[in-house]
């Protein structure tokens, strides 16, 4: 399967002088987590509303200078390079191109739908972390969205129990001063109070979808896809323990298991069973240098083979790199002729960026 067979065409998209309101509106009556940027109708990079949560920005701001650069997709690319772009850029999003013109967008939601699995959600949901609480300010709730990098966030009622879930879409009317709620020059809703005296059950939504942690990994996508939510939490009686997004569920594809270590290998092509053995075997081999030095949570590499016209037979590979540890994220790149060579030449790169990293915070 392709990028084309699975891309949403005539995705929603913004121009590149458009201003910071025409973002917010775009993106609440589309409630789209990446907008395309579009300058001269080629894409030029994609907008986040984390972008506008995140900072102060004025509305008649241009989205050119808010944007983020996005890897972009060809309309035959295989899926399988697709989830590794995905885990590599950390994107939600991908425009697809067909010379340079924007033809489809991919997101993570229209991958899902390739996944097929029989795992339960405790195999694959991520431990919730950080929640709200009913009663709490929204400025609280985005102090902890942008302090944790986290995109949605549980709220949960006095005696624990789940009572809705906030993201960045729901934040953005009362961080930004919008007509409807500003008063007196001073941010707040339309009734005129402070931003501080609004609440957290203001903002969140209150129709949240759950599943239990015996769910079926096929289940959970089908509440996903049936609901167009780009979450679900699962919980124990009415108690939420962990949340499950497309991209908990991405990594489950082409990823072989290295030990106790997560291996995504992606876009190998031709011979692959016998490529990805020999990329397995030369990392298995690098995997204690790094584990002496921090706890490794997974590994991705995203493999682009380079061929000569003339030569069919020859490839030069190059390869991107991220170790997902315990001490943060780690990534190197690196380009040769032969499979095994490369392969142990960007493992030598990050055992060193994590040396380097944690030598720093020595």
């Amino acid at each position: 399967m392709k990028a084309e067979d699975i891309m949403t065409e005539d995705p929603v998209s913004i121009d590149y002088d458009s201003t910071v309101s025409d973002a917010i509106n775009t993106v609440k009556n589309n409630r789209v987590h990446e907008l395309v940027v579009l300058r001269d109708g080629k894409p030029v990079g994609m907008l986040s509303p984390r972008a506008l949560v995140e900072r102060s920005v004025k509305l008649d701001e241009k989205v050119s200078k808010l944007m983020f650069v996005s890897p972009t997709l060809q309309k035959d690319d295989a899926v399988e390079r697709v989830v590794g772009i995905f885990m590599l850029s950390g994107s939600r999003d991908l425009p697809v191109l067909e010379r340079g013109k924007l033809v489809g967008v991919v997101s993570e939601m229209d991958v899902l739908g390739t996944v097929e699995n029989g795992r339960k959600a405790e195999d694959v949901m991520r431990p919730i972390k950080y929640v709200s609480k009913v009663g709490e300010s929204a400025v609280d709730a985005r102090r902890k969205i942008i302090n944790h990098k986290i995109n949605r966030l549980p709220v949960i009622d006095g005696q624990g129990r789940l009572a809705g879930i906030l993201s960045t879409i729901d934040l953005l009317d009362f961080v930004l001063p919008t007509k409807s709620w500003t008063r007196g020059g001073r941010k707040g809703d339309a009734t005129g109070n402070k931003m501080g005296d609004v609440k957290i059950e203001t903002l969140m939504q209150d129709r949240v979808y759950t599943v239990n942690p015996d769910h079926r990994l096929n289940d959970v996508i089908g509440v996903m896809k049936t609901n167009n939510v780009s979450s679900v939490i699962v919980v124990r009686g009415k108690e939420p323990v962990g949340i499950i997004t497309p991209k908990c569920i991405l990594g489950l594809m082409a990823r072989p298991q290295l030990q106790s270590t997560e291996l995504v290998v992606t876009g190998l092509s031709g011979n692959y069973i016998d490529k990805k053995y020999i990329v397995e075997t030369v990392s298995r081999k690098a995997m204690p240098r790094m584990e002496n030095l921090t706890e490794i949570i997974s590994i991705v590499m995203d493999f682009k083979e380079h061929r000569k016209q003339e030569s069919r037979e020859k490839a030069k590979y190059e390869v991107k790199a991220r170790v997902k540890a315990s001490d943060g994220n780690f990534y190197a790149t690196s380009v040769d002729w032969d499979l095994g060579r490369v392969t142990r030449d960007v493992l030598d790169k990050l055992t060193r960026e994590i040396k380097k990293k944690l030598g720093k915070r020595a």
